[in-house]
């Protein structure tokens, strides 16, 4: 007889009663208690009681597990269960206590698990294919192993050792944890992905999706469940039919009893077993009334099949039960241990207490510690168990094996020799070590590979070689005019070998699925003396120079680096930064600026400080939303991937603005903000990148067509068909699954079909039609006239905007979730999800999934046509103008390119950018391929201020999951049009800065004389209005100098303050160490240049600015700068301010010329002031006066004492008086050099060495004269 089952309750249940219900997304019972663990959205764990019919579930306990949505939880032991969410996987006791945890990035999500029969292992794996195996009870990893993305579901068997796997692509896969991970049997169960999978002792249950029968392109839940015997993997033993329109999506085995849920809330039961017949209906059965927009969240049944738990994604849960139980007002029982018959419950009163104890409870002074502890039989709460004992502290440090290698022993008691590298009995560890312990250095994530084994620091290298090997003669100038890094045959044959090492390096495939070292996060490591100490050159043995990556904003690399390899645009942006711009944020003269240190740097490395800075003052880039937070990370929480996006858009929008005077003819200058008038001339950045785009709107009513034409800069591509996903299946959403469609093909779309749907668009879009004067439904074609002549961006699809840059995952909120999604899929994202199963993917998965759909490399060239088949037809105006995307013809095709007469160009991928989801090092970044400027057949990498070759077949390939690309930029093979447009602003505008700034120097800073604070009150306004051209103690240059100076023999003494911005970042450890995180952020703040040439003016400054900072200033430094609040700041300053983009043209300037450049520590100058200097043009007194064997750095102060007998900085720092020293302390050096040529400078030296060290390296109070 059919057994009755009806709903025994229905219940909702909230943390806080003033929040919303989240939506349940894990459910299980234990076998041991009556409990219920419900697991939600949230992260939150709670555990609910039975208590009477159409009563509310009792909420037993409720803790916090994590942040992300708990998908699945596995009750094993007693009283003991593994949960599992996003991001952590833990083991918890009923009561909530943690025993222990594992985590994740929040990129590499967990998205499998299982755990074996009695409950002492476990099985979990992530979005990336790494898998782990656990033991439970000592919380360790047993082994590790990669079994391939995309695993949804996992089943253990630790007897036989037997691991069943399900992927979204639709196989079920058996494996061997015995011998080997790898797969003994597999089977494509389902044509498109499994949802859900349950093992028994003898068979396999799966349920999933597939292809529409009737429609390729989309995807719909297979109505059969699919039974394999788990003896022998090769097809379905049976296959359960379900019915027409069924839609199961969750399976739950107990005993000989296979439970079904359906999408609808339905549940059914069948009766399995290796002799009885499959289409045997069970008596179990369920069917909740869910809401009109709900579905199936959650499902399980209770170990004695006595109950069915099913949630939906309004956060109800509803429990059906038998129909008998109910009428006879027992509670179903739900575990086969948790009933205790009430005959063995001992009962007991305060009389028999009082009598047993001999306490009188009563009595308020009696102490409640008297009451003794009476026998239990399971281990106290307060005993500690082993597993949670961790080892904290230092690790041990290694005796020097030069030591150990003398030991003797005496009676078991081991001697050696001390060599007093420290006190007695101590331990000397190097700073630093925590972290590189917390890091994992010594698993080898260091860059040991990358540098071959040298040190990072040069102070560290001198001293391994001899205190200096890199200054072993004198510091006379003729050594440092012959600096060059690649001078030498030598050197350029160990940087050849050194290539090859690093070609064979990067050709290695990455182990353990990881990007390789190469393309993992590059980071700075500071030591005792500032960033200046570290080696760049290990990361770079090319000619083409790296930027560096520690700088806020400094995502751009990738983008500047791209930028800067367009020949056209880089020369259009060098001549607009050489003309008299007066716009201090101009995107383009910053452009220019970094392109030329670029062009000149010669392989050393650079910093986009001051172009960052200048992008972070731009109020439209906040707008957009293309900056990064207080915490290095988007603003928005998007990804770096669609960040670069963004940005390519707005700097090429910006600079086609701002270069708008070089496009117009001679006497032509239309001004800012004027749109472009129809058949006027393109602007030069319109003509280099992108192509015009033309729509038609057209009313089906009226039939009035409307045209208009736009500038695209970056066109988008579409998201390749083949890929799957969900439209609205994701954390809390109200959107019922029935309504969530997969898209999948059989074929994939290759990525030249994509380019060529880019510019050949049509569409329906809903606006206003002014003819009709409603709204219609008006039909809109996208299309192009002609083939771009320079340029062309392609922007890829991302998968998903979060998955990288936000910390927080896609499930935080459940509307906001379901709305970005959609979002996300209506502008050529990928929706997420898998199947119908809970366990909704991440945005890693999603990530992944799109990593994974791009099959075909990246086509390295292309041919594109516009225009029509057949030219004699009628057609449309987008027919008549279509675009034909094909590959390169081959010579077997020669006749028939002959026959075609329509014009076809050839675009060359010149540069792909791409985001690196590092899992060891950060959570995402950004890379840059691009052809090697010396020789176009090879490829070098961009990242960061790491450059190195890389194969072709490593650029063009994008089947990696952890790299998904961005943008691609290709080149017209025939760019003669745009070489002459430029070649005719070149020649209008040459890069030449007008020695006008240093003869006539202005400032748009500029006021009226009568309006500063100096010269408030003035008796004779007149003659200060006659020196209106002098900046502060500055005489502006002559005729003659200007000339010397363009003729490149100029000489000059340069000296520089600085204020701080940001203070270093420090950690102080109990031990008192320290450990410098991240230096301190200076920028300039006065810059003086005195002349040294000879002549009347000799000595005396004609560059003596002080730059306005808009910025907050951390510390000013006046003991060491000479500059105080208020210096700074318009308004307030006594000074003549300058702006920071007229100070840098000025020294740019200079170093264009060839000009000589004494000065004191150039290195650390140049680099604040954002320069590059070739070593032939610097003259450093620190430097002149260190050999081999004399490596310590002389103050200024000292060596002007010395040689000149006077004192400076005797108040305050003054840069024109430091740079008048320096030039007297270097006129003494080459003075010392020309009357000993022998001896060249060191008995100098040694003098100065002796000198130093009685004196401490101190000048004494009384000057001597």
């Amino acid at each position: 007889m059919e057994t009755l089952w009806s709903e025994f309750t229905q219940s909702w249940d909230s943390a806080d009663e003033s929040q919303a219900v989240w939506p349940i997304s894990a459910l299980c019972t234990e076998p041991s208690s009556e409990l219920i663990y419900a697991g939600d959205m949230s992260g939150r764990l709670t555990t609910y009681t039975l208590f009477e019919h159409q009563e509310p579930l009792q909420r037993h306990t409720s803790f916090q597990c994590s942040h992300t949505p708990i998908r699945q939880i596995h009750p094993f032991g007693r009283s003991h269960m593994l949960v599992r969410s996003d991001n952590t996987l833990q083991v918890r006791t009923s009561g909530g206590i943690k025993v222990f945890e594992k985590s994740t990035t929040p990129n590499e999500a967990f998205t499998a698990s299982a755990v074996c029969e009695k409950g002492k292992d476990a099985f979990v794996c992530t979005s990336a294919g790494a898998a782990s195996l656990l033991n439970l009870e000592r919380g360790s990893v047993v082994k590790r192993f990669t079994i391939g993305p995309s695993t949804v579901s996992a089943s253990l068997e630790k007897k036989n050792g037997l691991l069943v796997t399900a992927t979204a692509q639709g196989t079920i896969a058996y494996r061997d944890l015995r011998s080997s991970i790898d797969v003994v049997q597999s089977v494509d169960a389902f044509g498109s992905s499994v949802g859900d999978m349950v093992q028994n002792d003898s068979f396999v249950f799966a349920c999933g999706s597939m292809v529409d029968p009737t429609n390729a392109y989309k995807v719909i839940p297979d109505p059969c469940v699919r039974v394999f015997d788990i003896r022998k993997l090769t097809k379905p033993v049976s296959v359960l039919d379900l019915g027409e329109g069924a839609t199961p999506i969750k399976l739950w085995n107990v005993n000989d009893t296979l439970w079904i849920c359906h999408d609808s809330g339905y549940v059914e039961s069948r009766v399995v077993g290796p002799a009885v017949d499959w289409q045997e209906v069970g008596s179990g059965y369920a069917e909740p009334a869910l809401s009109e927009y709900a579905y199936v969240s959650a499902f399980c049944a209770a170990p004695t099949g006595k109950a069915a738990l099913i949630s939906d994604t309004d956060g109800i849960l509803h429990v059906w039960s038998e129909d008998s139980g109910v009428e006879s007002g027992d509670i179903p029982r739900i575990s086969v241990k948790g009933n205790v018959p009430e005959e063995v419950i001992p009962t007991y009163s305060n009389a028999d207490d009082e009598q047993l104890l001999g306490i009188d409870f009563d009595d308020e002074s009696v102490s409640l510690s008297a009451v003794g502890l009476g026998p239990v039989n399971a281990r106290l709460l307060s005993s500690l168990y082993d597993r949670r004992l961790y080892d904290i502290g230092r690790p041990i440090n290694k005796v020097d094996p030069s030591i150990t290698g003398n030991l003797r022993q005496i009676d078991n008691v081991g001697y050696m020799f001390n060599p007093r590298k420290g006190k007695r009995n101590q331990q000397i560890y190097a700073v630093g070590w925590r972290t590189k312990w917390r890091e994992g250095a010594a698993a080898g994530q260091d860059d040991a590979e990358l540098t071959m084994g040298r040190s990072k620091f040069l102070s560290q290298q001198q001293r391994r070689h001899g205190g200096g090997s890199k200054r072993t003669d004198s510091r006379s100038e003729s050594t440092q005019l012959g600096a060059h890094r690649v001078g030498s045959p030598a050197l350029s044959q160990s940087k050849a070998s050194r290539n090859a090492d690093i070609a064979d390096l990067t050709a290695q495939i990455s182990i353990g699925n990881l990007p390789p070292k190469h393309l993992q996060r590059m980071r700075i490591e500071y030591s005792r003396f500032g960033v200046e100490d570290f080696d760049f050159s290990l990361y770079n043995s090319t000619k083409c120079s790296g930027l560096e990556g520690d700088i806020v904003n400094s995502y751009a690399n990738a983008l500047l680096q791209a930028l800067y390899f367009c020949e056209e645009l880089r020369t259009v942006v060098l001549s607009h930064s050489a003309t008299d711009c007066l716009e201090t944020y101009c995107l383009s003269c910053q452009l220019g600026f970094l392109f030329r240190m670029l062009e000149t740097a010669d392989g050393a490395s650079c910093h986009a400080t001051q172009l960052l800075q200048v992008l972070a003052d731009r109020p439209e880039a906040a707008a957009l939303a293309l900056l990064e937070d207080e915490n290095g990370k988007p603003s928005d929480g998007t990804s770096y991937a669609v960040l670069v996006q963004r940005l390519l858009r707005f700097v090429l929008e910006q600079a086609n603005m701002e270069c708008m005077a070089l496009s117009a003819s001679p006497g032509q200058y239309p001004e800012s903000g004027q749109p472009q008038a129809e058949g006027e001339q393109q602007r030069i950045i319109e003509q280099i990148i992108g192509f015009t785009q033309y729509t038609n709107t057209t009313c089906p009513q009226c039939k009035i067509t409307q045209s208009r034409s736009s500038h695209v800069f970056a066109t988008d591509l579409e998201p390749p068909q083949g890929t799957s996903g969900l439209a609205a299946l994701l954390a809390g959403g109200s959107v019922s699954a029935k309504r969530a469609e997969m898209m999948r093909t059989g074929k994939r779309t290759s990525i030249i079909e994509l380019i060529a749907r880019a510019f050949s668009r049509s569409g329906t879009t809903r606006a206003w039609c002014a003819d009709c004067r409603k709204f219609q439904l008006l039909q809109t074609e996208k299309y192009i006239t002609s083939v771009p002549q320079g340029y062309l961006a392609l922007n890829f699809p991302i998968a998903d905007q979060t998955f990288a840059g936000a910390s927080a995952t896609a499930s935080s909120t459940a509307a906001p979730a379901a709305t970005s999604s959609i979002n996300a899929a209506g502008s050529g994202g990928l929706s997420v999800g898998v199947g119908g199963s809970s366990n909704v993917n991440t945005a890693a998965d999603a990530a992944s999934q799109m990593a994974s759909s791009w099959q075909t490399p990246l086509p390295t060239e292309f041919c594109m046509t516009v225009g029509s088949d057949d030219a004699s037809s009628e057609s449309t105006t987008q027919s008549s103008n279509r675009v034909q995307v094909h590959p390169v013809r081959s010579t077997d095709e020669t006749g028939k390119a002959e026959a075609d007469l329509r014009p076809s160009s050839t675009f060359k991928l010149v540069a792909i950018i791409s985001s690196i989801r590092d899992t060891t090092r950060g959570p995402e970044h950004l890379v840059m391929h691009t052809r090697d400027p010396h020789n176009a057949e090879s490829w070098l990498l961009f990242n960061d201020f790491l450059v190195q070759p890389v194969p072709e077949e490593r650029v063009i390939g994008l089947n990696d999951w952890w790299r998904v690309p961005s943008i691609a930029i290709y080149a017209n093979a025939d760019r003669s049009q745009l070489a002459e447009a430029v070649g005719d602003i070149t020649r209008r505008f040459p890069y030449k800065i007008s020695t006008r700034i240093l003869t006539s120097p202005r400032s748009v800073l500029d006021r009226p004389v009568s309006y500063r604070r100096g010269n408030k009150g003035s008796v004779n306004p007149g003659k200060a209005s006659r020196n209106h051209s002098r900046r502060n103690e500055a005489i502006p240059l002559t005729k003659s100098e200007a000339e010397l100076l363009v003729s490149g023999n100029f000489k000059c003494a340069l000296d520089a303050e600085f204020v701080v911005l940001e203070n270093a970042k420090m950690e102080v450890f109990s031990d008192g160490t320290q450990e410098q995180h991240k230096p301190p952020v200076h920028t300039l703040a006065r810059l003086s240049v005195v002349r040294a040439n000879g002549g009347l003016l000799h000595g005396l400054p004609f560059i003596d600015d002080y730059v306005e900072i808009t910025r907050p200033i951390a510390d000013y430094a006046s003991q060491y700068s000479g500059i105080y609040a208020g210096d700074l700041e318009r308004g307030t300053s006594p000074f003549k301010l300058s702006t920071m983009k007229e100070v840098y043209k000025k020294l740019r300037l200079l170093v264009d010329s060839q000009c000589i450049i004494i000065g004191h520590g150039l290195k650390h100058d140049f680099r604040i002031c954002n320069i590059v200097v070739p070593p032939t043009q610097q003259r450093d007194t620190m430097v002149l006066f260190q050999t081999s064997t004399y490596i310590r750095p002389i103050a200024l102060r000292f060596l002007y004492w010395f040689f000149c007998h006077k004192c400076i900085q005797t108040r305050e720092h003054s840069s024109v008086e430091d740079a008048h020293a320096t030039l007297k302390v270097y006129e003494s050096y080459i003075k010392s050099v020309e009357e000993d040529p022998e001896h060249n400078i060191s008995n100098v030296l040694d003098n100065i060495y002796s000198l130093g060290s009685q004196l401490g390296w101190k000048i004494p109070d009384d000057k001597p004269e």
